[in-house]
């Protein structure tokens, strides 16, 4: 299984490359990203020890660009009919699913490796606080993987890279900007328990945990469940067409 993993993986993360969508990619992300640190983040006029001006923005970036890489994975394979020799392949499913998923998070985590020197470029003006820091990037690592994960499920569903992208991004902003708990007090529900739960599920509430240097086990086992649940539906569609 680990060799055919492999040989997926590199098929996949080679392909950004050879159809010229990983530069488009890495330069769109690096001038949105420093366009939102700078001038949406106030970047000199706040304290920016943990670089929180780029932090914050970039859940919104990642939904916006990683269906760019995932919107072809599955639904191209449908289209011009190479699922079905995929699928006679001496393949596991956990294999396809995995090494298509494991590309598209490798490409995203390089992506955000590139916003590096701007962190070390940094530390020459401000006393930053490399921790924090490292906490942020865990974060925005484990969200660009949540988004990888549920792209790749939405792929597999859909025969138009087109409409693929566009469900995911739209599915991904209703997942971040959902506010569980305003619901909550909407309905007047005075539940402890439940105002707990919902409060868990807040995307926001647990991605800003991060940033702001507590990385507890609820924050990570929030955004790992959702990776999971997304490569489970991935995993379905594909047993689903082959059977």
């Amino acid at each position: 299984m680990f060799q055919d993993l492999k040989n997926i993986f590199m098929k996949e993360f080679g392909s950004y490359f050879k159809s010229g969508l990983a530069y488009f990619v890495l330069a769109i992300y690096l001038l949105t990203s420093m366009a939102s640190t700078f001038y949406l983040g106030n970047f000199f006029n706040i304290v920016n020890q943990s670089l929180y001006s780029y932090f914050y923005y970039q859940p919104g970036i990642l939904i916006s660009l990683i269906p760019a890489l995932t919107m072809k994975l599955w639904a191209d394979e449908k289209r011009y009919g190479t699922i079905e020799l995929l699928l006679t392949q001496p393949l596991t499913y956990q294999a396809m699913v995995w090494g298509k998923f494991m590309a598209a998070w490798a490409f995203s985590a390089l992506m955000v490796a590139c916003s590096l020197p701007f962190c070390l470029s940094a530390a020459w003006f401000i006393q930053i606080d490399i921790y924090n820091i490292i906490s942020s990037y865990i974060a925005v690592l484990i969200v660009s993987g949540m988004v990888c994960a549920l792209g790749c499920a939405v792929s597999s569903l859909n025969r138009n890279p087109v409409s693929a992208y566009i469900l995911t991004v739209f599915i991904g902003t209703i997942l971040k900007i959902t506010d569980f708990d305003f619901l909550i007090r909407k309905f007047k529900i005075a539940n402890e328990i439940l105002l707990r739960i919902s409060k868990s599920l807040n995307f926001n509430e647990q991605y800003e945990t991060i940033i702001f240097g507590q990385l507890t086990w609820s924050s990570v086992v929030y955004f790992l469940s959702l990776i999971l649940f997304g490569l489970w539906i991935n995993l379905a569609a594909v047993k689903y067409r082959r059977d």
